[in-house]
């Protein structure tokens, strides 16, 4: 397996610019949408992985955090064969995303569309 995700230092070392996206939840989108991922890295305190996206339609930013699946070691969300940890990114992807109710937002669906080669933004 090829991880994609790098460290929060090194994506500022590859030139992406995190602070450009919004982690206030009151912020983000929610529904079932289109996205471009970006980029991601590892969180610092916890297992898991931030992905940063952009709404195409409306080319919203805002940041989602994955977290480990403990059975099986694995970053994806239930009933998706999308792995975070070695998705493409600079692809766009079909997602929902809903609020729990601690008002913690999370990503319920996700399916690849396309690699971004092949998208006009």
């Amino acid at each position: 397996m090829e991880y994609t995700v790098s460290s929060f230092k090194t994506a500022i070392r590859k030139g992406f610019e995190p602070r450009l996206y919004t982690y206030d939840t009151s912020q983000i989108p929610l529904g079932e949408f289109d996205v471009i991922l970006d980029f991601k890295t590892w969180s610092k305190r916890i297992i898991a992985i931030n992905c940063y996206l952009t709404k195409i339609a409306t080319k919203e930013k805002f940041v989602v955090t994955v977290y480990c699946n403990n059975h099986t070691g694995k970053y994806n969300i239930t009933g998706s064969d999308v792995n975070f940890a070695d998705c493409a990114v600079n692809a766009s992807y079909h997602i929902c995303i809903q609020k729990n109710n601690k008002d913690k937002v999370f990503i319920s669906s996700v399916q690849l569309i396309q690699h971004i080669n092949q998208i006009t933004r």
